[in-house]
């Protein structure tokens, strides 16, 4: 092996065998742009979102033929750009939500049993302040609420703590005031890791899914199947597709794409949303080192942010604006990155961040639901789900916890419509017990089954990432070590991981890579820094090695993966 001055392994140490062809990908994007016009679908997808990708992998799991388009990437939009929490929502019990919050709570339940390698428990820390909106013994009392909401699904740890062992636990909290904390449990994941392996689920079942494919309309018919009008964004080629049922699942943009005169005569989708802006910023860990999650409340407007540990950084978050721009090009505002900021030096002593400061930034879009004369930052997550036109079925609303819910609710209607218009029956829903791939078997086995030599964080994140699935990575590292050697110092990515996203996650944009298929926290603060572009670089060696690209197409995949951070990480206004 030879390795670049940069660190990077250089590109003869990845080189495709020749016996490798590509039509040995476990996912073909060209296999999955041909079955597009095979044939009539049951049901077609549109989105590649948590919500999207979640109809395709139920219905697939009920017998049906499906399809599912993604103009982008998946986890393209708000599906990687969330706070990255699976939970009820404590907030929404001062709102009274008490059976939302119920059905988020065991939601959690779902998933943490069915996919336990992506979903885990997180500990949260709910400080007190004398004179704030909520006593210690009220947090207290809303925890147990919130516990009690959970039944026999309640993660454990649930404790009010004093004064003194709160700071024990958390010694940069503000102190003045401080008059102790509540300790709870609750969930945490990757929200584009989520996503992805609920696409791998969906293909593994039968699903077909196309990704950088955009439909541009959506054709209904009163008497037979909609005709979709789609278009390859990588070629520019027009393509087609059929489904008996169309699923719109685009999270922000339902709208636009449905023929306005076969609209049902009910509220159009868009007018039943308010998109909101939520935005975090990224900082050192050694800017505010943190052992568990910090519940911060801002002093100014009393809402609720957090302060998340992650892998050497520290990220803060959310916002919650009325998102008035663009969809596509959506980022932080630098008044969003200052009022995060200013809730951070509210909360931690010797906290002085300043914009310039900050790593990097990301912002999605919620589709909320719509609440006249109420503010934006107090409308729910619910979500709704309707027959727009002759079978057309929108997913409205909602939130990443509640993904595999909408998808459950989305199938049950389009399967009633496949059975009264086409006599087609579909089985019963079994995503609520459904091993997602990687918890169907021990997430990894003793240290003798791991390739000699390899680095312990690179095994770590490996086993921990991809549970049982893992075997396949580092079954590759064992044939060829240098698979396994990190692209750059501190970092786990390595090309035995480029490679599966490659061949078995349908990665073909470099970005699709390195900001939905690595994790985040390799990726959106490193790529600041001078080790961010030795990471692209030699990951995108990988890629063109696997995918054929020349030279020119991979330095063109360097520059729009480093245009992309500008325009959905880079901080406003840093100098």
């Amino acid at each position: 092996m030879t390795v670049a001055r940069s660190g990077t392994i250089a590109a003869k140490s990845i080189d495709r065998k020749p016996e490798a062809p590509r039509a040995r990908l476990a996912w073909d994007r060209s296999a999955h742009l041909r079955a597009l016009g095979e044939r009539v679908y049951d049901i077609v997808v549109v989105g590649g979102g948590a919500t999207g990708c979640s109809v395709a992998r139920d219905a697939a799991l009920r017998g049906l033929d499906v399809c599912l388009v993604e103009r982008s990437d998946l986890a393209f939009g708000a599906s990687s750009r969330s706070t990255r929490f699976i939970h009820g929502g404590i907030r929404y019990l001062k709102t009274y939500e008490f059976g939302f919050v119920r059905e988020g709570l065991h939601e959690r339940s779902i998933l943490m049993a069915v996919a336990p390698h992506l979903v885990k428990p997180m500990q949260f820390l709910y400080p007190a302040y004398r004179g704030g909106t909520t006593s210690r013994f009220a947090l207290r009392l809303g925890v147990g609420l919130y516990d009690l909401l959970a039944g026999r699904k309640r993660l454990s740890g649930s404790r009010l703590l004093s004064l003194s062992d709160t700071l024990a636990l958390e010694p940069r909290l503000r102190e003045q005031d401080l008059t102790g904390s509540v300790l709870y449990t609750d969930a945490g994941t990757d929200d584009a890791r989520l996503v992805i392996e609920t696409a791998v689920a969906a293909v593994e079942a039968g699903a077909t899914v196309a990704v950088h494919v955009e439909a541009e309309r959506i054709v209904p018919s009163e008497t037979g199947p909609a005709v979709l009008i789609l278009r390859d964004r990588l070629s520019g080629a027009p393509l087609g597709a059929r489904g008996a049922v169309v699923v719109n699942a685009a999270g922000a943009w339902v709208g636009g794409i449905l023929d306005a005169p076969m609209r049902a005569e009910k509220p159009r989708a868009t007018a039943l949303l308010r998109p909101s802006r939520g935005s975090h910023v990224v900082i050192s860990e050694s800017a505010l080192p943190l052992t568990r999650v910090v519940v911060m409340t801002s002093r100014s407007d009393g809402r609720i942010l957090f302060a998340v540990p992650s892998g050497g950084f520290t990220y803060l978050g959310t916002t919650e604006v009325p998102h008035e721009g663009g969809l596509d090009e959506v980022r932080a505002g630098a008044e969003e990155v200052d009022y995060i900021l200013s809730v951070a030096r509210g909360a931690f002593r010797d906290f002085s961040v300043s914009r310039d400061q900050v790593l990097a930034t990301w912002s999605g879009i919620r589709p909320l639901l719509d609440r006249p004369h109420q503010p934006t930052g107090r409308l729910s997550r619910d979500f709704r789900v309707m027959q727009e036109a002759p079978g057309v079925v929108t997913v409205a609303g909602g939130k990443l916890t509640s993904c595999r819910r909408m998808a459950e609710a989305a199938v049950d209607l389009a399967a009633q419509i496949l059975a009264n218009r086409f006599g087609r029956r579909a089985d019963d829903c079994i995503t609520a017990w459904k091993l997602f791939p990687g918890a169907e078997g021990p997430t990894r086995g003793g240290d003798d089954d791991l390739p000699p030599g390899l680095d312990p964080d690179v095994a770590r994140h490996l086993t921990g990432t991809y549970g049982s699935r893992a075997a396949r990575i580092l079954k590759k590292i064992a044939s060829n070590a240098p698979l396994g050697v990190p692209f750059v110092a501190g970092c786990a990515a390595t090309p035995a991981e480029v490679i599966h996203a490659v061949e078995c996650e349908g990665a073909v944009r470099l970005g699709d890579l390195l900001y939905r298929r690595l994790h985040p926290h390799f990726v959106e603060a490193r790529m600041a820094r001078p080790e961010g572009r030795d990471l692209a670089l030699g990951a995108s060696r990988v890629m063109a090695a696997w995918l054929g690209w020349n030279e020119a197409r991979r330095a063109e995949e360097v520059e729009a993966a480093v245009a992309e951070w500008q325009r959905s990480f880079a901080v406003p206004g840093k100098r």
